[in-house]
């Protein structure tokens, strides 16, 4: 398999190459910018005869607007019983065997083990397979099946230096180095055993790369990644258990004192990042990569001290664990900022303890989906959690609300159509921009709020 961490080189330069795409948008899915430039790399490679997008789409009309200006065929795929998007996915891999014998590389954007019998059945025809994933959710072996692997997050737009502090590397030991990155082996093998897939070794070292941008085994005078494996080993870091091809990695049952002191340092590090960036949006704008450094050193964090030489390595990794979000700054003449992202934990246990509060008596903790959407919203909003319980509570914003449920007839709206109304409000957008937006998202409950006269 021909793969870089997640940088994927092509086998063949060949722009005749005659290739198709079907992507379960379910199970593997980011920003629109990540699947723009996903979509350009795969079309770099070669001609594109179909390209497939399934899911439900009634819950991601934005998502299926931005896909099929893309050039996808949207697959719509009810969300009423398990697996129907990968029962569908496979029927028109299938069918398009038949019909386009020409396509010799097929390129599936999926995690999901389901497909281990079809992507065997896809080798042995001789066709080649570039396979596209989230990494931690993937299933174990199925990369290694593929022709070709990318991460997902490969795709998102690279992090310039606004600095040159921020990309200078600091010099430390390479014990120290040796026993952090025995640490991350731990946090990879721990999330993958937690989504249910076995944490083979080649899997693992996916993940690792993907959750690690600079973690490099030779750097650290390891000879290869199971000498690599072979120390973490030694060093009661993880159990090894099986025979190669099949060896699975597991966490020792009782971590040593070393392991649990820099664990509890590197996650006590990455909090407290997540930590600063939601105070600076709070006072008002994002801050760039610059500000949150020198914000960062003013309260003497040393990102050093948990194993990353330059602070672009470390903010990348906070992202990859999706406990920040780096993005575009609003002004062109501006770099990337940094923004706060709220997981489903953080989102469940705000609204247990406000739903009634906020949102009213009558309202119940929304299903995890839309618990997402309103994260989702708050990213793109670029407002935290606090701003928004601001907005909800506001008595003007909630005047102007009122005043346009009263227009239209209505008595309430869900959290996640009422979070976007008044975070729209809120942020001073006209009465008929603040509609267009919430009734995008009310359409699939027939419901459409109108202006006061």
């Amino acid at each position: 398999m021909n793969f870089i961490q997640g940088t994927v080189f092509l086998m063949t330069s060949d722009a005749k190459t005659q290739l198709a795409i079907f992507w379960d948008v379910e199970n593997v899915s980011d920003e629109t910018s990540t699947h723009k430039a996903m979509t350009e790399k795969i079309r770099q490679s070669g001609h594109v005869v179909k390209a497939y997008a399934f899911a439900d789409w009634d819950p991601r009309r934005t998502m299926a607007e931005d896909l099929y200006a893309l050039g996808y065929d949207l697959i719509h795929v009810p969300d009423d019983k398990d697996n129907a998007s990968d029962y569908k996915m496979a029927s028109y891999i299938l069918d398009h065997l038949i019909r386009y014998p020409e396509t010799t590389r097929y390129v599936m954007i999926t995690g999901d083990g389901d497909f281990k019998l079809l992507v065997n059945s896809l080798k042995e025809r001789g066709v080649e397979l570039w396979l596209i994933s989230n990494p931690v959710i993937t299933a174990s072996d199925l990369p290694e099946l593929a022709t070709m692997y990318s991460d997902i997050f490969s795709f998102r737009p690279s992090l310039d230096c606004v600095n040159p502090e921020d990309c200078d590397e600091s010099v430390q030991s390479i014990v120290k180095q040796r026993h952090i990155v025995g640490v991350q082996l731990q946090e990879v093998v721990r999330m993958i055993t937690k989504t249910g897939s076995k944490p083979g070794i080649g899997h693992v070292k996916h993940v690792m790369n993907s959750l690690n941008p600079e973690f490099d085994e030779g750097e650290l005078e390891f000879s290869s990644w199971n000498d690599f494996l072979d120390w973490a080993e030694a060093q009661r870091y993880i159990d090894r258990e099986g025979e190669l091809p099949s060896t699975v990695l597991s966490l020792p049952k009782e971590l040593t004192p070393q392991s649990v002191k820099v664990s509890k340092e590197v996650s006590e590090a990455f909090d407290f990042l997540a930590l600063v960036t939601e105070e600076y949006l709070s006072e008002g704008t994002p801050p760039s990569l610059m500000d949150l450094g020198v914000k960062l050193r003013e309260r003497e964090f040393e990102f050093e001290k948990i194993g990353y030489r330059r602070f672009s390595d470390f903010v990348l990794s906070a992202e990859k664990r999706g406990l920040i979000r780096i993005m575009p700054s609003e002004d062109d003449n501006e770099g990337a900022v940094v923004l706060p992202v709220y997981d489903l934990e953080r989102m469940k246990s705000w609204f247990e303890k406000n739903v009634k509060r906020v949102f009213g008596d009558a309202v119940n903790i929304p299903k995890p989906a839309f618990m997402k959407k309103i994260s989702k919203t708050l990213l793109e909003s670029r407002i935290t959690l606090q701003q928004l319980e601001s907005y909800l509570l506001d008595v003007k914003v909630r005047e102007e609300y009122e005043k346009i449920l009263e227009a239209s007839g209505i008595p309430f709206l869900p959290p996640f159509q009422m979070s976007i109304a008044h975070i729209k409000i809120g942020k001073g957008l006209e009465c008929a921009d603040v509609i267009a937006e919430v009734n995008s998202e009310l359409s699939p409950l027939g419901i459409k709020l109108s202006c006061p006269v």
